[in-house]
């Protein structure tokens, strides 16, 4: 892999074992590395400038921006420069719309008007973001929408409240705002039995973490002005009941965005369908690369008492580099995530945006 600042290859003035890479399940991501004190052939480093890592193969593996540089000196010489990145998605952080508002809209024509006016419309080749309306869907209707000095991050977070919808940034800058996105499978299984044919077999480490966390069996929504909507597992309920009590793991979740008892229905039913699974979370490390946020991977491990392939979603990826021979970059991934069901086709809303009020177990 190779490193890249506002187009140069810095690769080979990066310090070894300084390069951290990161993706969490809310879509954010980060990137960062330290380099030599002294550049050759006029390379500099800003904040501000673009930056990207390039898998083997020239597919843009990260994109973003330079964020913040931090140069260290002892006894007069230049020890080094700190480099922190933020992803594409940081820009949008940045980016305020001063006011907006109309009386009735759906969620998806408020992105697509905020995106033409403040994105698609900029000069700036920093600011590379991709935008096509056909990425963004119809969403849910809201009434009275007014907002003023908020970022558009800031925005499309609550926008995405109402329904469920999710938005993030790819690689290659290509911007999304949908509703309804199909989990793609991993190109590999973990089975410490193995049996599977496309097995990793670089693991390096594997664990697992057990507990309630973020389980729910009955989810209710409640919007503005009353609106009130519940989704249970009855399933889940009588299953969980057998450990003791009622069976009940309650969520609640406020938004006044939701105007429509069809929109508090839809949003209990996605949140709960992705939160009625054991609270099972799964991390393992390995050196092999090409695993993605949100794909499903199958899992076969009888010693943790997973027998036959159990499907998880991987939910956060760190990279640390590794020294190589040559001074390419090498990287050691540590992968985290969480039990899945087979029939789920969305990502899983997270605590950052679903405001949770309660979590109660009766």
């Amino acid at each position: 892999m190779r490193i890249y600042v506002n187009g140069a290859d810095v690769t080979e003035k990066v310090i070894a074992n300084s390069v951290t890479w990161k993706r969490y399940g809310t879509n954010r991501s980060e990137f960062s590395f330290r380099l030599e004190p002294f550049f050759a052939d006029g390379i500099t480093v800003s904040y501000g400038m673009s930056a990207q890592l390039i898998d083997d193969y020239g597919q843009i593996a990260w994109s973003g921006i330079v964020n913040e540089i931090k140069e260290t000196y002892r006894n007069e010489y230049r020890g080094g420069i700190s480099v922190r990145c933020k992803g594409l998605e940081s820009i949008l952080s940045r980016r305020i719309c001063s006011e907006f508002s109309v009386p009735e809209a759906m969620t998806g024509a408020i992105v697509q008007a905020l995106m033409l006016t403040y994105i698609a419309s900029t000069s700036s080749t920093a600011e590379n973001i991709l935008y096509n309306s056909a990425l963004i869907c119809t969403g849910a209707p809201v009434t009275d929408y007014s907002v003023q000095g908020l970022s558009l991050s800031r925005i499309f977070d609550d926008l995405a409240k109402v329904d469920g919808s999710k938005w993030w940034i790819k690689e290659d800058g290509t911007f999304y705002f949908l509703a309804d996105v199909p989990i793609t499978e991993s190109a590999y299984c973990i089975d410490v039995t193995g049996a599977a044919e496309n097995r990793l077999t670089d693991l390096i480490s594997l664990g697992f973490e057990r507990g309630t966390g973020e389980y729910r069996n009955v989810q209710t929504v409640i919007g503005k002005d009353g609106i009130k909507a519940e989704s249970r597992n009855d399933l889940e309920i009588a299953r969980m009941a057998k450990y003791g009590g009622s069976g009940r793991y309650e969520n609640v979740m406020r938004n006044d965005m939701i105007t429509t008892q069809g929109a508090a229905t839809t949003a209990a039913a996605n949140i709960l369908r992705s939160y009625a699974t054991d609270n099972v979370n799964v991390t393992f490390e390995t050196n092999t690369y090409g695993f993605r946020l949100f794909d499903r991977i199958w899992i076969n491990a009888p010693q943790f008492g997973l027998y036959g392939l159990t499907p998880f979603i991987i939910t956060e990826i760190t990279a640390n580099d590794r020294p190589t021979g040559d001074r390419n970059l090498g990287f050691t991934y540590k992968i985290t995530g969480r039990l899945s069901s087979e029939s789920e086709t969305t990502f899983r809303p997270t605590e950052y945006w679903t405001e949770t009020i309660a979590r109660i177990s009766k």
